[in-house]
């Protein structure tokens, strides 16, 4: 029930402090209010959970943004955190444009990302008895004749600034301005406690703290929290001069009990600066920098809709399966923005993280994947190409299908590039704050493109029939360790992984293995295969032939005849040399199966775009396994 507005202003104007509560999650126009409500406490404490001992998979979502997000909302969301709590953990919700929907499979956890810089105008903004709530900006924020576009210019016309500069027709009195953003802070906080069910549903309490940079670039992170102990505000672009200063802040703010994690995102748009040794003014980080971002950056979003940042062909480290989920060419000589080159590429900031360790240097490119939507429709998890909150407008209409083939974002350009965005999964005991952080902090976890396969890694000393034994993961354990670890004083390991494919995905192509490795002071890269579905051997460049399996490009129905259900093999690098700094990664492809951009032509029988390949392998990426040489031990 909202509370009525005399009694709001009293409260504002004893207290002076604004807070959000949700009146109504999906309010035509105003649906948050302010008032002064403790933060929900969370239930995290539970005497009985689901306990798996060899740990089972969660899946989840780790990039959501809802109407609390100022972009979101110039775009017309307003869908609430409440609401995608609940798309969440799979009931039916009213999503924008009054599409009714909900995932066919719920998450296990998720945590809603939505970006701190715009806090302090969700507060004002968003609700009439503000003071700025008609402001100039307020009023283009909500007016729908205010295109996102124009919203979006404006937003990184500012944001480029270190610190980021504040709305001067909001921000006049800085600390209203801080008081709103701590307001909304709160009330994230309390939504999450609200909605986190130990042992069945963890939700995750986190923000997105966003940078921006010339040409719609972007250096974002997004902050997990193991509990309910966080900062006390949520540090912005707004409150720092570059990315040593974020990290420098968020580790004196977030004091013990507070435990704190951090994802960089969307390394395709930082124009080489997220995996760049120096700070983005060209400043030397200091040891005590290298030292907060290794503890802090424990892990990278790989894919996502914005793109995939793994690798891509022809720059760097790159092979032929790279170009998936690829937005820009790569960098012409002296130009800055709008193309790739590689200190954007995860699979490169591995290799540079090695050879920094290898220099006797704290590494801090040491990262696990995962994926994520960065969904801006409150509907996390959803990564199916025909859910029908995308397209269920355009499906079946000629001339929506052609406006959205051809659509063009001013951020993300054509949006016939996008992807259906990704998962993140990890492999805990118990789907809990504690367990589910713990996992994504010791980086047992792995990424996928949408689909919801199952990876499992490990490297040790392994009795020959590890793969069929009734206790192989916990042999496992004992003599091994799983992704995200580290190998070391091993003469020559043995490798094994398995891959399971989605129940209501395609089959299985292909396992393959990527390792990186410092050699005389270089580094070197390789990918294997090493099992294919249908009976195909890897040759002696472990390489299998290319799967035959098709798919009908005018229905999208796939030949079911052809992959596996699950791979899964024992191998041994013939080249491992315990003196070298390495790593392992295991990066699984489904059989093909429609592009989205396909489906959606064929809804209305017209060619599909010429520009993007008609049918793509979905897949996923494991966390490496790390290889310290024996020279350091």
């Amino acid at each position: 029930m909202c509370i009525p507005s005399n009694v709001i202003m009293r409260w504002l104007f004893v207290l002076s402090i604004f807070a959000l509560s949700a009146c109504s999650d999906t309010s035509p126009t105003v649906q948050l209010e302010t008032k002064t409500v403790p933060i929900v406490p969370s239930t995290e404490i539970m005497p009985e959970v689901e306990r798996f001992p060899d740990r089972t998979v969660f899946f989840g979502d780790l990039h959501v943004h809802t109407s609390w997000s100022t972009d979101a909302y110039a775009g017309m969301n307003r869908v609430g955190p409440e609401d995608a709590h609940r798309f969440a953990r799979g009931e039916s919700v009213m999503l924008p444009g009054n599409i009714e929907t909900q995932l066919d499979v719920p998450l296990d956890f998720v945590a809603i990302t939505d970006h701190a810089e715009g806090f302090d105008a969700i507060a004002a903004c968003t609700y009439e008895a503000h003071p700025q709530y008609n402001s100039d900006m307020c009023k283009n924020m909500r007016n729908p004749k205010q295109t996102q576009a124009d919203y979006l210019r404006l937003a990184f016309k500012r944001g480029t600034a270190r610190p980021a500069e504040r709305r001067p027709d909001l921000c006049a009195d800085e600390q209203a301005c801080l008081n709103g953003a701590g307001a909304t802070w709160k009330r994230v906080q309390s939504v999450a406690n609200q909605f986190n069910e130990p042992g069945k549903f963890t939700a995750l309490i986190g923000y997105e703290f966003s940078s921006l940079l010339p040409d719609f670039g972007m250096l974002h992170r997004n902050v997990i929290f193991r509990g309910d102990q966080v900062i006390p505000h949520a540090i912005s672009s707004l409150d720092v001069v570059g990315q040593a200063d974020f990290f420098k802040q968020l580790d004196a703010n977030c004091a013990a009990p507070c435990e704190v994690l951090t994802i960089p995102h969307n390394t395709n748009y930082s124009w080489g600066l997220t995996f760049s040794r120096t700070d983005e003014d060209g400043s030397a980080y200091t040891v005590e920098d290298i030292e907060r971002r290794t503890r802090l950056d424990r892990l990278v979003e790989v894919s996502q809709q914005k793109g995939t940042s793994e690798c891509q062909f022809g720059i760097g480290a790159s092979d032929e399966d790279c170009n998936f989920g690829i937005l820009f060419e790569p960098c012409a000589e002296g130009q800055f923005g709008r193309c790739a080159r590689d200190t954007s590429f995860v699979r490169d900031a591995l290799l540079d993280g090695i050879k920094i360790s290898s220099e006797g240097n704290n590494n801090p490119f040491k990262l696990g994947m995962i994926g994520s939507t960065d969904t801006h429709r409150s509907d996390p998890g959803n990564t199916d190409p025909v859910q029908p909150s995308r397209y269920a407008a355009a499906m079946g209409n000629k001339a929506a299908v052609e406006r959205t083939l051809k659509a063009v974002h001013p951020v993300v350009g054509p949006m016939r590039l996008t992807g259906n965005g990704g998962l993140a999964a990890v492999w805990a005991q118990t789907n809990t704050r504690d367990d589910i952080f713990d996992a994504l902090q010791r980086r047992e976890a792995f990424a996928t493109s949408g689909s919801r396969m199952k990876i499992r890694f490990f490297a040790g000393n392994f009795p020959d029939d590890i793969l069929t034994r009734s206790d192989s993961i916990m042999v496992s354990y004992a003599n091994g360790v799983p992704m995200g670890g580290d190998l070391n004083e091993l003469a020559k390991p043995d490798f094994w992984v398995s891959a399971l494919q989605d129940p209501n995905g395609a089959k299985l192509d292909r396992i393959q293995v990527i390792k990186g490795w410092v050699e005389n002071g270089q580094t070197k890269q390789l990918v294997r295969d090493v099992v294919c579905s249908d009976g195909r051997a890897p040759d002696a460049a472990g390489k299998c032939s290319a799967t035959s399996a098709s798919v009908d490009l005018t229905t999208c129905v796939a030949d079911k005849d052809i992959g596996a259900s699950t791979l899964a093999t024992m191998f041994h690098d013939p080249d491992y040399d315990p003196s070298q700094w390495a790593f392992y990664y295991v990066r699984v492809l489904e059989n093909p199966s429609c592009r989205w951009t396909t489906t959606l032509a064929n809804s209305v029988g017209t060619e599909p775009p010429a520009d993007v390949p008609k049918t793509e392998q979905q897949r996923g990426w494991s966390s490496p396994i790390w290889v310290s040489s024996s020279k350091s031990q």
